[in-house]
């Protein structure tokens, strides 16, 4: 369920908190984060009152909005707000003006040629871009908290990582769950971009393991051989390396590793 598509406040969070005896675990927490009694938050929904602007952004946090979803939602409440026409109409004009802002940008979504050099960089400036893409195929993934949680950052980072996906066309939500989207993102063996690639997920590696796992894998060593033999090597990590992505392109999405291959020369 996407905040864009409504043009009050009070129904968008009934969606995402619930309706009353459903939910209200999140109500409550909801309640805990502004801070205020549950009674009023009940009230709220009910059209009684309004949350106030700076509610507004604890709400805003509690509920992991990116940047533009947080000023959309300030918005929603400062028109519900506002006592004369006027100022509501002003408040009505600047939130269609975000509407139509987002439209533009999911119209040219159509090719893989929408993504920019720039947006290209932006998706390989950190591995966490990879990694949300590639959980968001797995089911038990496909949800705000579950990403953020997988991948050890805030809800609002997440959500403005995944908002940028969506809009390249990497990513889409449908039904309240993220998907993976049908633009795709690749880099050419030649791309200024490929050491960035390797460097994120070397770093990522490093940084697992601290949470190292008694599954994981890995291994590390300096080696004097022969060149032949070194040659032999390489071949045979080729060769595995085509059979596993042949393995991989072919099986069902339910957990996710990161593979790394590392032969090279150890002087110039």
């Amino acid at each position: 369920m996407r905040i864009w598509e409504f043009t009050s406040y009070r129904p968008y969070l009934s969606e995402r908190l619930g309706g009353d005896g459903a939910r209200t675990g999140l109500r409550t927490k909801l309640a805990a984060a502004i801070p205020v009694h549950t009674t009023f938050v009940s009230q709220v929904l009910k059209g009684r009152t309004d949350f106030s602007l700076e509610q507004a952004e604890s709400i805003n946090e509690f509920l992991g909005h990116s940047e533009d979803e947080g000023e959309f939602f300030n918005l929603l409440i400062s028109k519900d707000r506002a006592g004369h026409p006027k100022l509501k109409k002003r408040f009505e004009k600047k939130l269609q003006l975000m509407r139509d802002e987002r439209l533009n940008i999911k119209n040219r979504l159509n090719s893989p040629d929408s993504i920019t050099p720039k947006d290209r960089e932006k998706f390989y400036s950190s591995a966490l871009y990879g990694a949300i893409h590639v959980l968001s195929a797995i089911p038990q993934f496909q949800t705000l908290e579950a990403l953020a949680e997988a991948v050890r950052i805030s809800k609002s980072r997440a959500r403005a990582m995944i908002d940028f996906m969506i809009r390249l066309g990497v990513l889409r939500e449908e039904g309240g769950k993220i998907k993976s989207g049908s633009n795709h993102v690749h880099l050419a063996n030649d791309s200024e971009l490929i050491l960035k690639h390797h460097t994120n997920w070397r770093f990522h590696t490093i940084a697992n393991l601290q949470f190292l796992d008694r599954d994981d894998l890995h291994y590390s060593g300096c080696l004097s051989l022969s060149v032949d033999d070194a040659f032999k090597i390489k071949e045979s990590i080729l060769a595995n390396l085509k059979q596993n992505v042949d393995l991989i392109s072919k099986s069902k999405e339910e957990t996710a590793y990161v593979m790394n291959f590392d032969f090279y020369k150890l002087f110039a």
